[in-house]
């Protein structure tokens, strides 16, 4: 992609990368791949694999430089064992920029948490390079919406101060929703940041997927990806609950993956002996993607505090890849963009009530459901492929690289 000439040299700054199973590892390994398969040299700094890894061999990555941080531990005691956690990165990575050395063209630095962005205005004036700061989920909200700090703290009001601090310093931000490039906006005062979506790979959309011609005997949902706090999935466990009070005996759900939640959930599942929830630990995206494809319906929502109304789900485009019926309890450009097939149906996040009268639409409307919502594989072929989403982080790179 890049012309004839001395290639762009971008240094990435990423707390998870490969083999860590998060949305920002697959964003940044991705990303970082496709960059440099385009002509550019691309360097890594990131943290030991330490998020859900799935027992990886090889920590390879070819043509990319990638440098890794030792992390302090974080076991979930206390906020000031987490804030050591990502202050260890933050110093860690700073230190490991001399193991690449030279000036770059480029550093983009991806945050939350935001130390991550310090680390990369750090680096970005050692190597003399410009800065470009990339915001997945508006931080400090997200960790109190994650239960990690207080909204009423030192530490909220010190971490409001450098989030303002970094929009400004940035010489270019890149977010992944309109609303949240909204709110960057107006806490910074500069030129609104471009949107890069948490898009997936073309080559994870696979054949078209089937048209469903037959109902199903029963109705299997599916919920795959982190099993935090955010992510409520003791929702999941109360509609459950009210379908098998209701005594329907088709309708089940399947919630797959890992997280901090993950042992209450099956505590309470165990309890409450709710024989229509099964859950299942981490899978590798190929095999993610796969069980998407095969699935009948899907389901996600957040919490709904206003805060993660600004961000996209990255799940929301890995579940639209499937061509499947998506339950939905999400608002703001996630809700506007499922609800364009007429295939998805949306309940209230806080209401376990309307989750389960959902469900039983699914069932009653399945064959209906099923064929709109093949338009949401289309959709994501057309707007919303991570190739297209780096073909444009190239244009801005380059173009701030000029300045």
């Amino acid at each position: 992609m890049l012309s004839a000439g001395k290639p762009l040299k971008v240094l990435i700054i990423s707390q998870f990368y490969y083999p860590d199973v998060t949305a920002c590892a697959f964003r940044i390994k991705e990303t970082a791949d496709w960059l440099a398969q385009n002509g550019c040299e691309v360097h890594v700094i990131a943290g030991e694999p330490h998020k859900g890894q799935l027992q990886q061999t090889s920590l390879d990555d070819g043509a990319i430089k990638v440098s890794r941080v030792e992390l302090l531990k974080y076991d979930g005691g206390g906020k000031w064992n987490y804030i050591k956690h990502y202050l260890s990165f933050m110093l860690g990575a700073i230190k490991q920029a001399k193991n690449h050395p030279g000036q770059f063209d480029l550093v983009w630095a991806s945050s939350p948490p935001l130390f991550t962005g310090i680390a990369g205005y750090a680096i970005a004036r050692l190597k003399k390079a410009r800065f470009c700061l990339d915001i997945r989920d508006i931080w400090p909200e997200s960790a109190v919406v994650a239960g990690q700090i207080s909204d009423s703290g030192v530490l909220f009001k010190t971490a409001k101060i450098v989030e303002k601090a970094l929009y400004r310093l940035a010489d270019q931000i890149t977010c992944v929703a309109n609303p949240m490039a909204d709110y960057i906006q107006s806490v910074s005062g500069r030129k609104r940041p471009e949107v890069i979506y948490n898009a997936i790979p073309g080559s994870m959309l696979g054949n078209e997927t089937e048209k469903t011609t037959k109902q199903p005997e029963s109705i299997e949902i599916l919920y795959i990806g982190n099993m935090g706090y955010c992510q409520n999935l003791s929702l999941v466990l109360e509609a459950a609950g009210i379908l098998k009070r209701m005594q329907n005996k088709t309708i089940k759900f399947l919630l797959v993956g890992n997280g901090v939640e993950k042992t209450m959930l099956e505590d309470r599942i165990r309890a409450d002996a709710l024989d229509n929830v099964e859950v299942r630990g981490l899978v590798p995206k190929a095999e993610a993607i796969q069980l998407i494809k095969n699935s009948q319906a899907l389901m996600l929502h957040l919490k709904d505090d206003g805060t993660m109304d600004k961000t996209i789900p990255s799940k929301v485009f890995d579940y639209m890849a499937g061509g499947r019926p998506i339950l939905f309890g999400l608002k703001g450009e996630a809700a506007n963009i499922l609800a364009e097939s007429g295939g998805n149906l949306y309940y209230d996040p806080a209401d376990a009530q309307q989750l389960a009268s959902r469900a039983v639409e699914l069932e009653k409307n399945y064959l209906e459901l099923a064929e709109s919502a093949l338009k949401n594989r289309k959709m994501v072929k057309q707007r919303f492929l991570r190739e297209r989403m780096a073909e444009k982080l190239l244009r801005i790179f380059t173009k701030v690289s000029k300045r």
